[in-house]
């Protein structure tokens, strides 16, 4: 009975020693899955570069996307979606990274293509929050100038040329006091908001389009007969600047 009873003492004392270290052996387990997964997602990260990019024309999101799918890369998710801003977070082979980042700031389709930095989506919604209008205009079936243009709140104008303009490139310049105040008191005699968002028929489709964003919205014309005074003259102040400023003739 003695040792009936000591067999049972030792058997229990050796129960709770196992469940001791199977209650250690958990926690390892588990941080050892945990950074095995790690490893699988850094992996998967190292094989990627991540872009975001602004597209240029925001009502043909699904041209955007195509031309990226299309071309064997990842539409992640957007990271902005405005009715007058769109910005995309995409997926390119990281062997192929510069060759891709010059390859769709080459095809027109984005304002801006960069990698996806800390700062990189900050400082896309700085330049959104800071633009008091910008001039896009568009290729058409003639030679037609092409070129985007942003006209900051504080003065500040960026100027990019692509094509049938005297300057081709970033052009960065400030406005005289008297342009600003000159745009800003053209711009406030307009009915923004209330004008309609395209002045487009189908006889004009071979000509350029304009297209003009202010007070978060976007209007895109190609019939200048049937645009309302107050926004051809706004406009025009807008083309004066840079006519000015040699950038178009």
């Amino acid at each position: 009975m003695k040792y009936l009873f000591l067999s049972l003492i030792f058997l229990a004392l050796n129960c709770n020693k196992s469940k001791e270290n199977i209650e250690k052996e958990k926690p390892n387990t588990i941080k050892e899955s945990t950074v095995k997964n790690k490893k699988i997602k850094v992996e998967e990260i190292k094989k990627h570069a991540e872009f975001i990019v602004v597209i240029k024309d925001v009502t043909n999101l699904k041209d955007a996307k195509s031309l990226i799918v299309n071309s064997g890369l990842t539409w992640d998710k957007l990271a902005i979606d405005t009715d007058v801003l769109k910005a995309v977070y995409i997926k390119v082979p990281l062997e192929k990274k510069e060759f891709w980042i010059k390859r769709l700031q080459e095809s027109n389709v984005f304002s801006t293509v960069e990698f996806n930095t800390k700062d990189a989506l900050k400082k896309i919604k700085y330049i959104a929050e800071n633009t008091f209008v910008k001039l896009r205009k568009t290729h058409c079936s003639g030679v037609c100038p092409v070129y985007d243009v942003i006209f900051f709140k504080n003065g500040k104008v960026i100027f990019n040329g692509i094509e049938n303009v005297l300057v081709t490139g970033i052009n960065e310049f400030t406005m005289t006091k008297q342009q600003q105040e000159k745009i800003v008191k053209m711009f406030d005699k307009t009915s923004f908001k209330e004008y309609k968002n395209t002045f487009i028929t189908r006889s004009v489709a071979d000509f350029p389009s304009t297209f003009i964003t202010h007070q978060n919205k976007q209007i895109e014309i190609k019939l200048w007969k049937n645009v309302p005074d107050e926004l051809a003259f706004a406009y025009e102040a807008l083309e004066d600047i840079l006519l000015e400023k040699k950038l178009i003739e």
